[in-house]
């Protein structure tokens, strides 16, 4: 969330996209400080069938050592991951850099739980536009 100037001063606001009902997206950006980022809800995985965002293997998402390390991370500031019935624990991520004009300047889809694209990545390839 420290990005959120940044990418405010690059033109752009912070979307992040959750596959959960509303209330859960609520409890999540109550949770983490994201009271500045746009959050949404996502249940029906619409969003993430149009991005062509895909599902891991359970070797992508249990034996990936970035993906433990950044759960152990979360629970040491508190946050247990908790499963739902409904939940699909599969469903893989994606950072997207939205231009000022509405368009995807940059899309990655993660491969694994943990592959994510840090901020300061993003912010290069929105103002490259």
């Amino acid at each position: 969330m420290e990005a959120i100037p940044a990418i405010r001063a690059a033109g752009a606001g912070l979307l992040i996209v959750l596959p959960v009902e509303a209330d859960r997206a609520a409890a999540w950006q109550r949770d983490h400080g994201a009271a500045e980022a746009l959050v949404a809800a996502d249940p029906d995985y619409a969003l993430y069938r149009a991005l062509g965002i895909g599902r891991g293997s359970a070797r992508a998402l249990l034996l990936d050592p970035a993906s433990w390390r950044d759960a152990l991370g979360e629970l040491a500031h508190g946050r247990l991951a908790r499963k739902h019935r409904g939940d699909d624990g599969w469903l893989l991520g994606a950072d997207a850099a939205i231009a000022a004009d509405g368009r995807i300047a940059h899309l990655h889809r993660a491969r694994t739980a943990a592959d994510r694209l840090p901020a300061a990545d993003l912010l290069a390839r929105l103002r490259r536009g």
